[in-house]
C-alpha cells in the first residue's frame, strides 16, 4: 500500500494518532486478553474484531508502548476509555442508557 503525506502540526498529528492508532492498538490488545476464538456463528462484526486482534498483536509491544509513552495525548485517550467503560458498565447494571441513540 502507498503512503499519503498530510501536512499538519506536530500537535495535530499527536492528537490524531492518539485518537486512531493508540485507540486501535489498545482495543486490539484488550480483545486479545479475552482470548476470543472463531465460532460457527461468527458475525461480520465479530470477524472484524478477530482481524483487529490479529493485526494489532502482530506489532510488538514496544511499538504499542511507544504510542502511549511518546504521545502526550495517549494518556488522555486511556483515561477517556477507562471512563467510558465505567459509564457503560454502570448503564448495563442499572438497565439505563445516557446516550441519545438508545432504543
Amino acid at each position: 500500500q502507498g503512503c499519503r503525506m498530510v501536512d499538519m502540526t506536530c500537535e495535530l498529528h499527536d492528537e490524531c494518532a492518539a485518537g486512531s492508532q493508540f485507540v486501535t492498538h489498545f482495543t486490539g490488545r484488550v480483545l486479545s486478553k479475552l482470548q476470543l476464538r472463531t465460532t460457527p456463528i461468527n458475525t461480520k462484526g465479530f470477524e472484524s474484531l478477530l482481524q483487529l486482534v490479529e493485526n494489532t498483536c502482530k506489532d510488538s509491544f514496544d511499538l504499542f508502548y511507544a504510542l502511549y509513552k511518546f504521545n502526550p495525548n495517549s494518556g488522555n485517550q486511556l483515561k477517556s476509555i477507562e471512563e467510558a467503560m465505567e459509564q457503560l458498565a454502570k448503564e448495563l447494571k442499572d438497565g439505563t442508557s445516557t446516550s441519545s441513540s438508545s432504543s
